[in-house]
């Protein structure tokens, strides 16, 4: 007696594949299992169901990423970056391993390994963006700011019309309190790209900059009469002279309160009543 066996179940030998066929089914039914489980929030249950996906074939990389993402989510940190190391053991070249694992360095402050990641990354696509960001990044967790500078620099050279490049660089300049340069960045920011939450960050960063300052030179023009008068007869160089730097609205600012409270003060000051 024989028995006929369908042409999808023979391999180009002749021979049934019906084993290899179910457990490729398998491996297909317990990945979206595991899809299904991680959307009901049913973490534990999605891990067990990816490690069977991986008994059953399923592609290993694939695979040991999505339980990168489920151990991540778990915060079980020492499992995702094991997960991530074997899916770019899995495939070396695939771009999207290395970059999960860069991103559980940072998210798990491991930020040294964070910085060997991304050279990875970079010697393989030498003008990868976010590798570069993500160094910065792991240099101020680091609190070596100055290397985290020369990777803005480096940004803003690859991708000059990235606001959020410039951002960064302003914000690494008011930590350093290098105000000067960090109110020029934020208004480039802005004039860049005005009507984004970019922008936004920049326009909150320079109000508090420029509330700061303008505390601070209130209280000094009350103990300076002199340097009251200079900031009503030429504010830009009244503030260079003792070393404020305020945005354009800032200093806008400064003189409509100056005058607002000023106006009716004893103004006529002069060096005459010396002699």
């Amino acid at each position: 007696m024989h028995i006929k066996v369908a042409p999808s179940e023979m391999s180009s030998h002749g021979e049934p594949v019906s084993g290899q066929v179910n457990t490729e089914v398998r491996a297909d039914r317990a990945m979206r299992r595991a899809d299904r489980l991680v959307e009901r929030g049913k973490l534990r249950e999605a891990i067990s169901t990816l490690q069977s996906a991986l008994r059953f074939g399923a592609d290993p990389c694939t695979c040991h990423l999505r339980l990168a993402k489920v151990y991540q989510t778990r915060r079980q940190w020492p499992e995702a970056l094991s997960a991530a190391e074997m899916a770019i053991s899995a495939d070396p070249a695939r771009l999207a391993a290395r970059e999960a694992l860069i991103t559980l360095c940072l998210d798990s402050r491991d930020y040294n390994q964070a910085i060997a990641a991304s050279h990875a990354v970079l010697r393989m696509s030498p003008r990868h963006i976010g590798a570069r960001d993500a160094i910065g990044a792991a240099y101020v967790g680091l609190g070596d700011l100055p290397a985290a500078m020369r990777m803005v620099n480096d940004l803003i050279r690859l991708d000059p019309s990235d606001a959020a490049h410039r951002l960064k660089k302003a914000l690494l300049c008011q930590h350093q309190n290098e105000f000067e340069l960090s109110v020029e960045e934020y208004e480039r920011v802005i004039e860049m790209a005005p009507d984004t939450e970019t922008a936004e960050t920049a326009r909150q960063q320079l109000d508090q900059i420029d509330g700061c300052q303008i505390q601070s030179i209130f209280a000094l023009s009350a103990e300076d009469p002199l340097f009251r008068t200079k900031i009503l007869h030429d504010v830009n160089q009244a503030l260079r002279e003792r070393g404020f730097h305020l945005s354009e609205l800032g200093r806008l600012r400064l003189l409509e309160v100056c005058h607002s409270e000023w106006e009716e003060a004893d103004l006529d000051w002069s060096p005459k009543r010396y002699h």
